[in-house]
């Protein structure tokens, strides 16, 4: 049997940076669901994958990149394209959360593998084992709200830190790698934030 290799600094700093935790404000909806219904929860998730990957791949282009290649009016004319293109996906976004229960903006822990929902006074205790559709909505361009399967993978019932643990389950490849960059550009700001901080 191979010994097995110690990872390199460069798999390090990649764990890290993937594992980044951020506390952060934002509208979120957790739903209770049962087994049966994460199938068809799973065959939404990718279709949404699909349309936002399809998006990305359209919209990623500046035309301004190319302004030696056309005309200052061809650029703006495509420019313009692109806008009204993202438009109409947000527009896609928003008839598709029509009838979905509301986001709500409250305080939340999160990474890429899961995240902490502190608990109100007024919501349900989750149990370990059970399933939830999650949507949360992260500052970000290409995706602003990342859909999920969730499973309470542990209950906290402290006074100080009451709340559940969810792991994600099933979550597009996209949002996983959103959260991912919304955590590291949060705590790269947190960071210049501290540092040009002035004390009276």
């Amino acid at each position: 049997m191979s010994k097995r290799e110690e990872p390199t600094t460069l798999e390090m700093a990649a764990d890290r940076r993937s594992s980044i935790r951020v506390r952060s404000q934002l509208p979120t909806a957790v739903e209770l669901i049962s087994e049966e219904e994460i199938a068809a929860l799973e065959a939404q998730i990718l279709d949404q994958a699909v349309i936002e990957s399809d998006g990305v791949l359209h919209d990623a282009v500046d035309w301004r990149d190319h302004a030696e290649d056309l005309s200052r009016e061809m650029v703006f004319v495509l420019n313009e394209i692109r806008a009204l293109r993202q438009q109409i996906t947000e527009m896609q976004r928003v008839l598709e959360r029509y009838g979905q229960t509301a986001l709500e903006k409250r305080w939340i822990e999160l990474n890429e593998q899961g995240f902490f929902l502190p608990k109100e006074s007024w919501e349900r205790s989750w149990e370990e084992g059970e399933f939830a559709m999650i949507r949360v909505q992260i500052p970000s361009m290409q995706t602003p709200e990342v859909l999920a399967v969730g499973e309470v993978i542990r209950v906290d019932g402290g006074e100080e830190r009451a709340g559940a643990a969810f792991e994600f389950r099933s979550i597009s490849q996209t949002h996983r790698s959103a959260i991912s960059r919304y955590a590291l550009r949060r705590e790269r700001q947190l960071a210049r934030s501290r540092r040009f901080r002035f004390t009276t």
